[in-house]
């Protein structure tokens, strides 16, 4: 969270620096409207203002709102909004630009991307990843499964190489998985995975969603859609009737404290992973780490993970401008007070420096070498 004194200046630079041949907006509005969609509808909201830090804030807030009523720039008014969205620390909780404004533009995307330091961490490797879901074989004993992605339209892909390449899989003792830049999307992407990782019973805490109007509204729009799964539209439906009857609280409609996944076999091969993260690699990337981790054939490699899993389940909210989308999550997981991930990430078995070239040769040494 900015000190007072660092966030004032940062809004008067950016008021400023981009107040010509800007756009206009009503950022007043704008501002409460935010404010009212994610009080009440924000999985985190009560966790994240509480006792300790409520009269900051409500000053906080109270400060910002006063100057978006001085804004008409969407630019400008776009730096407020992700200012007040910022003191949540969850990257799950965010405003967007729209792409059209994006795409119109993008000099001004950079200027305002400027305003918002990023994390305190050494600089990223220089690394050149590919953005396709493939299968490489690295040695006669070796492979590497590149997972750029788990958004739905990826799960295809990695179903069709494990079933095309069935035989490779289950002749190869080494296996690396590349997870690095990997921003998530669904769990669902890498189940057809996981019967390769398994060695014990995986354990794995469920969500549970915040019961508000909006979120129900939210939910009953997704229902709507007519190229939905059958399967997703009865577990929306249950969630929605439950929501409906327990509104300002969470539920949870697994009913359960923890899931127990336990398969038939474990495949004698492969014998050793390496899953290989960085910084980028969250979200549902992190939901596989948490599951992978619990194999004994597993090792994870690289620098902490991202750290944005507590809160999930994002849906996008309107705000009047529609140049502006509220994007917030409206579960959080049941690993939350004792075992936090967000900010903190998931730490590597085995740290590899940023700076370290030829990773896979380090990788494969070490993880032939490991008993």
């Amino acid at each position: 969270m900015y000190p007072m004194k660092k966030l004032i200046v940062i809004i008067f630079i950016s008021f400023f620096s981009f107040i010509s041949n800007a756009q206009e907006c009503n950022c007043k509005l704008n501002f409460e409207a935010l404010v009212n969609q994610v009080k009440p509808n924000y999985a985190g909201f009560n966790d994240k203002v509480n006792a300790k830090n409520l009269t900051y804030f409500n000053d906080f807030t109270s400060k910002l709102q006063n100057r978006a009523a001085n804004v008409k720039a969407i630019d400008s008014c776009y730096v407020i909004l992700k200012t007040w969205t910022n003191f949540f620390k969850d990257r799950h909780l965010r405003v967007q630009l729209g792409w059209r404004y994006r795409e119109k533009f993008p000099e001004k995307v950079k200027e305002i991307n400027k305003q918002f330091p990023k994390r305190n961490l050494p600089p990223a490797a220089p690394d050149k990843l590919t953005e396709e879901t493939n299968i490489t074989i690295l040695e006669n004993d070796a492979l590497l499964f590149r997972l750029p992605s788990f958004e739905w339209s990826e799960k295809k892909k990695i179903d069709s190489l494990i079933t095309n390449y069935k035989s490779t899989l289950k002749d190869k003792p080494y296996w690396v998985i590349d997870l690095r830049g990997n921003a998530g999307g669904t769990d669902y992407a890498y189940d057809s995975l996981l019967p390769y990782l398994y060695t014990n019973p995986i354990k794995a805490k469920p969500d549970e969603y915040w019961a508000s109007d909006g979120n129900i509204n939210i939910l009953k729009e997704n229902l709507s859609d007519t190229n939905l799964p059958e399967g997703n539209k009865q577990f929306l439906s249950s969630v929605i009737k439950l929501m409906e009857n327990n509104k300002g609280k969470f539920v949870n409609p697994s009913g359960k404290d923890f899931f127990l996944t336990t398969l038939d076999s474990v495949y004698t091969y492969p014998k050793k992973i390496a899953i290989l993260i960085d910084r980028n690699s969250e979200s549902s990337a992190e939901s596989f780490l948490l599951n992978a981790k619990q194999s004994k054939k597993v090792i994870l490699f690289g620098e902490n993970s991202a750290g944005v899993l507590d809160y999930a389940n994002t849906q996008y909210f309107d705000l009047p401008q529609p140049d502006f989308k509220l994007v917030a999550a409206i579960s959080r997981s049941k690993r939350l007070p004792l075992y936090p991930i967000d900010n903190i990430g998931i730490a590597p078995d085995v740290k590899i420096p940023n700076d370290t070239p030829d990773k896979l040769k380090v990788i494969l040494k070490k993880l032939k070498s490991k008993k």
